[in-house]
């Protein structure tokens, strides 16, 4: 006969924090910005919003591959930035009709439609202003163009950890490295000759990406002066200042971020849903 082990400290932090990322997944939002112009993947995107061209071996536009790491992650409530080929993002995803039938349970997609150019900031202040976002829920902020390999229930544990051990409100994520969109060169000084070249680099060091986890800060929003902006010109200085910033860190190939048209053809045939689920396998 088997011994129940008794449970220790370690166990009644574990299951407390579980209970608490099952909370804060039931409340929160997923914010998504989705309303640039793609001009780098021009002439693609003349006709067709870049979050809208089909990817991978099973051809899924871009933005269904965003939202599924928080869709599996337990995120029901979806809040898009549109502008630049709003129609179609909203003809495609509507208001989470078809991804609630695939997923089996209700998921709702709200939409702000930008009047002008405004960034992923400032659309976010927009929507706050307009009321359509509410600041006492905590939110996920997101790129409509990266797919993030995550796990968002250990992300939110790692979020729930560090607002109880050091006050911080805001988690954003960074890849452990990444790859040089060019090529690097070393020229020498003095006669002007490249001694060095690397095609296209992996440089290490820890690199942002625009996501970013937070509740109490989504009132900061409210405040930025410069429109178009993007939360990295004025509030992450704000919140490295209050020391209300924290970072959590995933492999540099655990992101998708697409730019260019290379990048297109080399995910031409690339199995994503494995890609994306398979850090699923296991949860806390």
């Amino acid at each position: 006969m088997s011994i129940r082990r008794p449970e220790t400290a370690i166990d009644n932090i574990k299951k407390v924090i579980k209970n608490q990322v099952d909370v804060i997944t039931k409340e929160m939002y997923g914010i998504i910005s989705a309303g640039g112009e793609g001009v780098r993947l021009r002439p693609r995107t003349l006709e067709l919003p870049k979050p809208m061209i089909e990817i991978g071996s099973s051809k899924q536009p871009i933005m269904y591959w965003s939202l599924l790491p928080m869709i599996l992650g337990g995120i029901s409530h979806f809040i898009i930035g549109v502008r630049y080929g709003a129609n179609k993002i909203i003809e495609t995803f509507g208001t989470g009709e078809k991804l609630s039938k695939e997923f089996d349970r209700e998921i709702i997609i709200d939409y702000i439609e930008e009047p002008k150019p405004l960034g992923r900031a400032g659309f976010i202040k927009y929507g706050i202003e307009q009321d359509k976002i509410k600041t006492n829920k905590p939110a996920i902020i997101f790129n409509a163009s990266d797919i993030l390999r995550l796990n968002l229930r250990e992300l939110l544990s790692h979020y729930l950890w560090m607002k109880a051990s050091y006050d911080v409100d805001v988690v954003q994520i960074y890849t452990s490295g990444f790859r040089v969109q060019y090529g690097m060169g070393e020229i020498d000084p003095s006669t002007s000759r490249v001694i060095e070249f690397e095609e296209k680099p992996i440089k290490y060091g820890f690199a942002s990406t625009a996501c970013y986890i937070l509740h109490e800060c989504l009132n900061d929003f409210r405040n930025i002066s410069k429109i178009p902006s993007n939360p990295e010109d004025e509030l992450i200085h704000k919140w490295i200042k209050e020391k209300k910033i924290g970072g959590y860190i995933i492999p540099h190939d655990s992101l998708i971020s697409i730019k260019f048209e290379k990048d297109l053809v080399a995910l031409s045939d690339i199995d994503i849903d494995h890609y994306v689920k398979k850090v699923y396998s296991t949860n806390i």
